[in-house]
């Protein structure tokens, strides 16, 4: 579901999430908020995220993800508000 022209992503994460990227079967680990780090949007990507505790409110959680197009320019970003439940 990447932006026509989308090459590349980038993930920040609030600190109760914990989130993988796996590139061709490949598993790394998720960029911390601040890191800037990038993965090429290729077939067989993955990005998985998960939260290891109940959350202390309702969308306390957060996760976004920005698409890159070729040379480095942001496209567009996608968010998604989570809530753990214990």
């Amino acid at each position: 579901a990447a932006p026509a022209g989308a090459v590349a992503f980038g993930v920040k994460h609030t600190e109760g999430v914990s989130v993988e990227v796996t590139c061709q079967g490949r598993e790394e680990d998720g960029s911390a908020p601040s890191s800037g780090t990038r993965w090429p949007l290729d077939e067989g990507t993955v990005l998985r995220f998960s939260m290891g505790q109940a959350s202390t409110e309702v969308n306390d959680n957060k996760v976004t993800v920005s698409f890159y197009a070729e040379g480095g320019q942001p496209i567009n970003q996608a968010g998604v508000f989570l809530t753990g439940i214990g």
